[in-house]
């Protein structure tokens, strides 16, 4: 017998003799350690299970207990679920019979599981009220404790399988670091910049990962770079600096860009409020202490402005400020022109007025005005009519009867939306969005309508603010969403490359609307992966983690999701790079005259350089003129959205 058959019989029977040990070990400790969690199973979810009833238990809340008791049994981990009150009497009970699968009866008797009870109090305040006694199921671990008991088995007959595969195994440590590296490029194609902590000690890998980790900082720091530099920039031509407000050029810019949107601006108010005595004020106290005075006036219109969605304040000069509500009626304007009188006397109350006449406001309503010289004139004559009134007066000039008072006045507004919900009586519109460079169409954006009273077709601007007060977003978004993919399912729409939906910022944040939103995607992948859903920038950032889950979520459904209105607000740019969006449509504000604004040309650019270093393109929304589509041409831009563009209509 040669030596290496010895050699071979010798390595095979201390193999076999070890790995018999094994695994008869391994099976004992198995079972053993399955038996404690079990246990610790039971205890720790009957413990939490009892602290989470207690203060339902306090209410006499029966219905909220036994949801948050069938919440845990429903994910079939216990065999016994059971809710008492102090006197023993079951208040909810869930038994589910145990059923152990593919495993073998005699296996079972030779590896006995105990299933402990786990026992916990429900307290009502400091008064006990009751008790949840809970048992795991152990039917999973049986199966566990099978299947590794199998895979122990065929290891201690495969040995030579598993000496091959030691092989790999051994290969794939060595080589592990280059996983990493792969894992961290392709996470840098994601957006996202990891930094490998532990270094592998092969010394040629070492200096590679190192030379990765100083690109991923490199790359990060060049972003952040560029979105300081142009947050800088933006804030240098649009923001006042005193106050971090936007300034004249920056309000005049929004205006503008809402009178040519009468889609999303139907109506609105434009405040205008000017402080007095304040080159008296500054005199005596010192530029500190007026730059101090103009901070509080800012601090007060913020906090009466973010009460409304898609509001904004401006300092337009001096003591001179400005705020844009948009989509209120009169008597709305009223109410928060007397808050901001009202809200002025705080103001001298704290020593930061020279008198208690510290102030007054104009308010001017948008009715059509076609310019934003004509808007802000009525503001400010309004202004003056309110300073002849007195310190702290305001004044409305009462407009004429408007396209949503005529609505409101016909229907009460409640009704007439829940019947539109119901009888699912919408009229949908496409606005197309085209290549910059082609012409040819990227997809269509959806616009909402609704008929009104007088068969006249309602736009967005109009009702959508009742659907918010109403808290109806919802279940219109639901609505909309549900139309679209029954009307993508007919024949005529399968040239359609794309359709966009705009969500509202409640339901983009709501996370039952999201696994909704993602059941019907993932009943329908064919149409999911025609859909675009749309968020403002605005709405998006009050909750980032929000937004962020609900993108991964309906990226895996093969839909896609765009920032709609970008650039705004002032908000940082930072977060761009944990968003993982395929489109970012800036806001017509910074599209509208771009042809002969250096400015803005600079901060479109900056933007599609950003963007493209994060895979996302950029679209430009408003384009109402040829010059504006050939200079967004020569900066590079991915699409264009406006009525030069192509006007709503009906498609589908």
């Amino acid at each position: 017998m040669t030596l290496f058959r010895q050699l071979i019989i010798i390595i095979t029977a201390l193999f076999l003799a070890v790995f018999v040990g094994t695994f008869f070990v391994s099976v004992n400790n198995t079972r053993v350690f399955l038996s404690s969690q079990l246990q610790s199973h039971a205890q720790d979810a009957a413990t939490s299970l009892g602290l989470s009833l207690s203060p339902h238990a306090a209410d006499n809340d029966l219905i909220t207990m036994t949801s948050m008791v069938d919440a845990m049994f429903d994910s079939g981990y216990y065999r016994e679920i059971k809710v008492v009150d102090i006197d023993g009497k079951p208040l909810v009970v869930r038994e589910l019979p145990v059923t152990i699968e593919e495993v073998p009866q005699w296996f079972i008797q030779l590896t006995p599981l105990e299933t402990p009870l786990g026992e916990a109090l429900v307290m009502a305040g400091w008064q006990h009220a009751g008790g949840v006694t809970v048992r795991s199921n152990p039917g999973i671990a049986y199966a566990k404790l099978w299947y590794d008991s199998i895979g122990m088995f065929w290891w201690l007959f495969g040995a030579a399988v598993i000496t091959l595969a030691l092989g790999w195994i051994i290969l794939k440590i060595v080589l592990r670091p280059l996983r990493n590296l792969e894992i961290q490029a392709e996470a840098i194609c994601r957006r996202e910049y990891p930094v490998q902590e532990k270094m592998p000690w092969t010394r040629e890998l070492r200096s590679f990962v190192q030379a990765m980790n100083r690109m991923v900082i490199k790359v990060k720091e060049m972003f952040e770079e560029q979105a300081r530099a142009m947050e800088k920039m933006r804030a240098h031509a649009y923001m006042d600096s005193v106050t971090g407000l936007g300034n004249r050029r920056h309000l005049e810019a929004q205006l503008q860009n809402l009178i040519n949107n009468p889609e999303h601006f139907a109506g609105g108010a434009l405040f205008l409020l000017e402080l007095n005595g304040f080159k008296e004020y500054n005199d005596r106290h010192g530029y500190q202490a007026g730059d101090d005075l103009l901070r509080q006036a800012t601090a007060l219109l913020s906090n009466i402005g973010g009460t409304h969605p898609e509001s904004f304040c401006a300092r337009l000069g001096g003591a001179d400020f400005a705020l844009v509500v948009p989509n209120i009626d009169a008597t709305e304007a009223g109410a928060i022109g007397k808050q901001l009188s009202e809200s002025l006397q705080r103001l001298h109350e704290g020593d930061m007025a020279v008198s208690k006449e510290v102030g007054n406001i104009g308010i001017a309503l948008y009715r059509g005005q076609d310019s934003v010289f004509k808007f802000l004139s009525e503001a400010d004559l309004a202004l003056r009519t309110a300073q002849a009134q007195g310190g702290n007066a305001w004044h409305l000039e009462k407009p004429e009867q408007s396209a949503q008072t005529e609505v409101a006045g016909a229907q009460n507004w409640s009704t007439f939306l829940n019947e539109v919900i119901a009888q699912r009586r919408i009229t949908l519109l496409f606005q197309p969005v085209k290549s910059c460079t082609s012409e040819s169409i990227l997809h269509y954006e959806v616009l909402l309508r609704l008929l009104g009273s007088n068969d006249q077709l309602l736009s967005a601007g109009v009702f959508m603010p009742y659907v918010n007060r109403l808290g109806l977003h919802r279940e219109m978004d639901r609505l909309v969403v549900s139309e679209i993919m029954e009307r993508m399912k007919l024949d005529r729409a399968r040239d359609i490359p794309a359709v966009a939906i705009n969500l509202a910022p409640e339901s983009a944040h709501d996370a039952a609307f999201a696994d909704w939103l993602c059941e019907e995607l993932d009943g329908n992948p064919e149409i999911a992966s025609k859909l675009i859903f749309e968020v403002t920038e605005y709405g998006a950032t009050k909750n980032l983690d929000s937004i962020r889950s609900l993108i991964d979520k309906v990226s895996l459904t093969g839909a896609k999701f765009s920032l709609d209105h970008f650039g705004r607000g002032f908000s940082s740019f930072g977060y761009l790079s944990s968003l993982k969006i395929h489109y970012l449509k800036v806001d017509g504000s910074y599209i509208h005259g771009i042809d002969q604004d250096q400015d803005d040309q600079f901060f479109v650019d900056a933007v599609i350089k950003i963007a493209h270093g994060l895979d996302i393109e950029v679209i430009a929304e408003s384009v109402e003129t040829a010059e504006e589509w050939k200079t967004l041409q020569e900066l590079n831009v991915y699409g264009l959205q406006g009525y030069l563009v192509g006007e709503p209509a009906a498609l589908l």
